[in-house]
């Protein structure tokens, strides 16, 4: 098990947005009225239902388009989930970093959207937006720059990971063989539905209580198990 609280520094999360935020509802269910709507036409035993019940996924309540020079994008969100997220660092409980490949317009775009002061969230820069360098590798560096910094600290934060593609089983082994001196929670989301009722309930209490967690704690919603991964920015 992990130290007391008392030996940890603020809990740091890095968020992915597409496929943990904006979410990927798949043509069927857009056609259909959108992920609010399942429910009404779904059978009760349909993976449909299954993946969409209120219980499981967030109510999707935002549909906007974010414009950027690059071209523009139709996003999908729920206010609930991403007000949750950033009550997190309003309210002193967690540092709140965007790792996320819409870097360049994360103050521009997403911040406004949601309603997220720019001033709380920090932008990670860890890729080149006109080479892409880095693209490829960059949010991995990151949360392993970090990992190996917070090791080195007499109080270490604890460290929220959130994305649908690059949190792996792999990458968690990875970070337990540097023997974390502080706890580490990495969650898969679902790209289709995002941060899922039941992940978000383990981060909350991640940030409130690490000291209950692992080194490392991997959690990947099952039913992203055998899908693909969607087309973001």
């Amino acid at each position: 098990m992990a130290k007391n609280r008392t030996a940890f520094s603020k809990p740091v999360i890095f968020t992915d947005f597409d496929g943990v935020l904006n979410t990927f509802p798949d043509s069927k269910v857009l056609r259909r009225g959108g992920v609010n709507k399942v429910l009404s036409w779904a059978k009760p035993d349909s993976p449909y239902a299954k993946l969409y019940d209120p219980a499981n996924a967030f109510h999707t309540d935002g549909n906007e388009v974010a414009h950027t020079p690059e071209g523009s994008w139709r996003i999908h969100w729920s206010s609930e989930l991403s007000d949750a997220m950033y009550r997190l660092a309003a309210d002193g409980l967690a540092e709140l970093y965007w790792l996320s490949t819409w870097q360049p317009y994360c103050e521009q775009q997403l911040d406004p959207l949601l309603g997220w002061d720019p001033q709380l969230v920090e932008v990670v820069t860890w890729y080149d937006p006109i080479t892409n360098a880095w693209r490829g590798t960059g949010k991995w560096q990151t949360i392993l720059r970090h990992a190996n910094i917070e090791n080195r600290m007499d109080r270490p934060a604890p460290l929220v990971w959130i994305d649908d593609d690059e949190c792996t089983a792999q990458r968690a082994r990875q970070l337990e063989e540097l023997q974390p001196k502080a706890p580490i929670l990495m969650i898969r989301p679902d790209y289709r539905i995002g941060i899922s009722r039941r992940q978000w309930k383990l981060i909350d209490t991640f940030v409130r209580q690490p000291e209950q967690f692992s080194a490392v704690t991997f959690d990947m919603e099952p039913s992203c198990a055998t899908q693909n991964i969607h087309h973001g920015f």
